[in-house]
């Protein structure tokens, strides 16, 4: 998802090779789903026992922070910690949701995310100018689908699962967006600690959509 801002890159920063580059956008990734399946499996229990006020504002405290930290630091330590704040709290919800679903349901999950993830990484590596340009369109198509998905809830009216698979889509082409991005960046280690924030938030959006689409049908 589109974290990134425009930043002034200071003369005295160190630059890394594409290699190192995309391996720490890599590493960073891995370890982000590392502690969210840490969260899932040993601390489920934990999470449903704490009062829904008190849950939902250590949310949204920790992933507004974090975001801000994020996009906004040029030190690569600040920003790592402002993508584990991101991180932590959507472990936490995670750990509400998974543990209540099939083990098959989950696994179909994770399959399609990494299939539709590979798909758009391949289609932004192969067409970098064309996913850039996706930014506005992409912003404006998730705000348009999210507000018909909340009249849906409300009234009723209208197809959940079809606007699940647009807001799928749509964070598929965020995936190609957000890669895109990183491959025209400065190749510094805050730059690849803020893309891969992005691109996990991309993932887990999708992962999430498919989770309810596989589970609605079950």
């Amino acid at each position: 998802m589109a974290l990134n801002v425009n930043r002034k890159v200071l003369p005295d920063v160190k630059y890394l090779s594409d290699k190192a580059f995309y391996a720490v956008i890599g590493a960073t990734l891995l370890l982000g789903f590392a502690i969210n399946a840490i969260e899932v499996t040993f601390f489920a229990q934990y999470f449903a026992t704490w009062n829904p006020m008190v849950f939902f504002i250590v949310y949204f405290v920790s992933a507004i922070v974090g975001v801000c930290l994020n996009v906004f630091s040029q030190k690569p330590a600040i920003s790592f910690i402002g993508y584990l704040l991101v991180v932590a709290p959507i472990g936490m919800a995670l750990s509400l949701v998974v543990p209540a679903t099939s083990i098959a349901i989950v696994r179909s999950a994770v399959l399609a995310t990494v299939l539709l993830s590979a798909i758009f990484i391949i289609l932004a590596i192969a067409y970098p100018k064309f996913f850039s340009s996706l930014f506005r369109v992409l912003s404006l198509s998730l705000i348009v689908a999210l507000v018909f998905q909340l009249i849906a809830i409300f009234t009723g009216f209208g197809n959940n699962s079809f606007l699940d698979w647009i807001v799928v889509l749509i964070f598929s082409c965020y995936v190609g967006a957000d890669v895109a991005y990183a491959t025209r960046r400065p190749k510094t280690l805050d730059g690849a600690i803020d893309s891969a924030c992005g691109i996990y938030l991309d993932l887990v959006n999708i992962f999430i959509r498919l989770l309810a689409i596989l589970s609605r049908r079950r």
